[in-house]
Order: C-alpha cells, then sequence, then structure tokens
C-alpha cells in the first residue's frame, strides 16, 4: 500500500510540474494605446496593441442604438502603406458589409502619434473620421 501511494504521489507530482508552465503568465510584450473619436453616428473606440498590432481593435457604440460592435484587423501585421483594415467581428460568423481602415498602423512605435485618421465603410458610403489618443497617454 505504500508503495501505490509513493507512486501515485510521483505520478501527480510529475503531473503537476509538467503541466504548471502552461498556466504560467508571462508579462504581455505590448501594451495597449487608446484612441477615441466619433462621427455623426456612433463613438469609435481604437485600442491600438503598440508592439503586438494584431491585439489591436476597435469598438464601436451607436449614438441611438446604443448598439456596440467589435471589429478585428485582416491580417494582423504591418501592412505596406501603413493601412490597416479592421472587419466586422460576429460571434454568429453573420457577415457584415462594413468595415473600417485606419492610416499610420504600425506594429510598434518609438513616439505615439497624438491623431490617427481613417474611413468607415457601410453600404456605399465612406465617412471620414479622427480618434484623438486618449488623456493620460503620452
Amino acid at each position: 500500500m505504500k508503495v501505490f501511494k509513493t507512486l501515485a504521489f510521483i505520478i501527480i507530482a510529475s503531473f503537476i510540474l509538467i503541466v504548471s508552465p502552461a498556466y504560467v503568465f508571462a508579462q504581455k510584450a505590448f501594451e495597449y494605446e487608446y484612441y477615441v473619436g466619433k462621427t455623426k453616428d456612433m463613438t469609435i473606440k481604437l485600442s491600438l496593441a503598440d508592439g503586438y498590432i494584431a491585439a489591436s481593435e476597435i469598438r464601436t457604440v451607436g449614438f441611438k442604438s446604443k448598439k456596440t460592435s467589435l471589429f478585428l484587423t485582416e491580417t494582423g501585421y504591418e501592412q505596406a502603406g501603413l493601412k490597416m483594415k479592421f472587419y466586422h467581428d460576429s460571434a454568429s460568423q453573420k457577415e457584415f458589409p462594413d468595415y473600417f481602415i485606419v492610416d499610420n498602423i504600425r506594429d510598434a512605435y518609438e513616439q505615439l502619434p497624438k491623431e490617427m485618421h481613417g474611413e468607415y465603410y457601410f453600404k456605399n458610403e465612406v465617412i471620414a473620421f479622427t480618434l484623438k489618443i486618449s488623456a493620460g497617454h503620452r
């Protein structure tokens, strides 16, 4: 019986030592910088992942409907021309025709821009917008 307990202890301890590194949280290699702006119909918030652009996202809130929407990066890496497309995300896999293109998107910045510009495409309309860095940031 003592051998069984010792063997069980060794197996459990080995399992914990093998599996536990998967549960250790590493420091992320990027920081979110927040930019906000609006159009005539909605508020726009860009969460810019400085250092890991694939984690960037745009959230919108409609003024009238109060509906929130999430837009994720198309490619997740810096594009030629420094423009990045953000597609409307849907948990139900429903396709939406609207998307954003934001200018001056880089993988990492030495100095964050105070403003970012872009266009929102919805139906046959192109709506220009400006995003300003949130208070409290560089």
